[in-house]
């Protein structure tokens, strides 16, 4: 069965802008498309962000591989997915580069033209917007597919918006998978055991005994026998870990392949976490 908006008429565009679609900001942000709503060749992830406030709708694995590095990445203040151009001024646009306007298929209707992702980023002390369109790397032999984005580069220019265009080939894998593996130990809202009290009491204590280690065992090991210390669950030490890492108040080579077998040596620890709202 296939998924998405199958019919787009001008009503349905109408309303779509009256409920808000494409429009508010922070956690108030509603998405032009959404991953009940968007067709889509990949798989679909719908996640919560805690750092964003809200719950993410991705289309795509490239997308949601570039929102794990954006999420990361500190100096991302927010992030709008799905994010749509006026359709008045990409008319304009693509009528003055001489591209045909994409349209909605099997209609005469003009397409809304989205951006995947436009960051909020903080850079030298100033507040920029910086749009971003996540595809594989065989999309650049789509030569419709590359007009849209010309048509989208263009406008956003003219709002002194940089665009980027970011292909699966180029993204550091390993460096996403390391960060996938932090955030999935988080606290969960309503998580009830362990709490989000306890995760903190335990993370504060490993944060304590690790800063100054120099130990040469695992993380892993030094895990285990954190929890036989501290006569903690099973598992629940490298949990914590993992935490820390997220929190980036432990720190190390996110390019290392199974980070719970590198040497404690490897990681270095600040006494100070970061602000809880990006962490747990």
């Amino acid at each position: 069965m296939s998924r998405g908006i199958q019919n787009w008429t001008e009503d349905l565009i109408a309303r779509r802008i009256r409920e808000g679609y494409g429009d508010g900001e922070g956690p108030n942000y509603k998405p032009w498309c959404s991953t009940a709503t968007f067709s889509s060749r990949g798989r679909v992830h719908r996640v919560y962000s805690e750092r964003f406030g809200r719950t993410m709708e991705l289309v795509s694995d490239v997308e949601w591989n570039t929102f794990v590095l954006f999420e990361w990445c500190r100096s991302v203040k927010q992030l709008y997915e799905s994010f749509p151009l006026p359709r008045e001024n990409t008319l304009e646009v693509a009528a003055a580069l001489g591209i045909k306007h994409p349209f909605y298929p099997k209609t005469n209707i003009p397409a809304v033209i989205t951006v995947d992702m436009v960051a909020v980023m903080e850079i030298a002390g100033e507040t920029r917007y910086v749009a971003y369109d996540c595809k594989r790397t065989e999309d650049a032999e789509n030569e419709r597919a590359m007009e849209k984005l010309q048509i989208a580069r263009t406008y956003l220019a003219g709002c002194d918006i940089a665009h980027h265009l970011v292909f699966h080939s180029a993204l550091p894998i390993q460096k996403v998978r390391n960060i996938e593996y932090f955030r999935q130990a988080i606290w969960k809202p309503g998580q009830i055991d362990p709490t989000r009290e306890i995760l903190r009491e335990v993370a504060d204590l490993m944060t304590y005994e690790l800063a100054g280690s120099s130990r040469t065992i695992s993380l892993a090991d030094y895990c285990a026998a954190f929890e036989q210390r501290h006569g903690l669950t099973p598992g629940l030490g490298l949990r914590v870990a993992r935490i820390l890492l997220w929190e980036q108040t432990l720190r190390c080579d996110l390019d290392t392949p199974r980070l719970e077998s590198a040497p404690l040596s490897s990681f270095v620890c600040e006494r100070s976490p970061l602000p809880r709202a990006s962490g747990l």
